[in-house]
């Protein structure tokens, strides 16, 4: 693990370009947790919309432009307990994505997201997802790990990426 965090660090401190940050997170966390479907998501808070700001996938799951924030109790479980949302099962995830028979063609019954915040700001979520039962607890302690070098992403796109 250790050498997986060194080359992120090793590659952030060299992007040519602020986007490789997103696929250099990618490949820290796949060391991490599965995910056949990983993304990053910005929010912008005072605009109260969010905008994809990295895709493992971009021809299904494209760089788009911003879509309204919706606030419901997911969000305000991530941004005042920062909790971890797990849900593993086929089951579970219906009615929570809109796009869920886009997301099932690609083989994922799981998601897993990971609120980045950063002096009381939301920044962003890591959006991993995988086949079924990918996420109990212990996938989710190691997913923690990510928190801090997904900060240093996220503060980096939001230079790079108008929301």
């Amino acid at each position: 693990m250790t050498a997986a965090f060194r080359a992120f660090e090793q590659r952030l401190a060299r992007y040519a370009d602020p986007a490789e940050t997103g696929r250099a997170l990618h490949d820290l966390a796949a060391a991490v947790l599965p995910a056949r479907l990983f993304t990053l998501t910005a929010i912008d808070m005072a605009a109260m919309q969010v905008r994809r700001v990295y895709s493992s996938h971009p021809d299904v799951y494209p760089l788009l432009g911003t879509k309204p924030l919706v606030i419901d109790d997911w969000f305000r479980a991530m941004q005042t307990e920062r909790r971890i949302t797990a849900i593993n099962s086929a089951a579970g995830m219906e009615g929570e994505f809109p796009d869920l028979t886009l997301i099932r063609s690609l083989g994922c019954n799981s998601s897993l997201s990971i609120p980045i915040m950063a002096g009381n700001d939301l920044l962003g979520t890591i959006n991993a997802l995988d086949a079924e039962g990918s996420y109990p607890p212990e996938p989710i302690d190691r997913a923690a790990d990510l928190i801090i070098p997904a900060t240093a992403v996220f503060l980096i796109l939001r230079g790079h990426f108008a929301l």
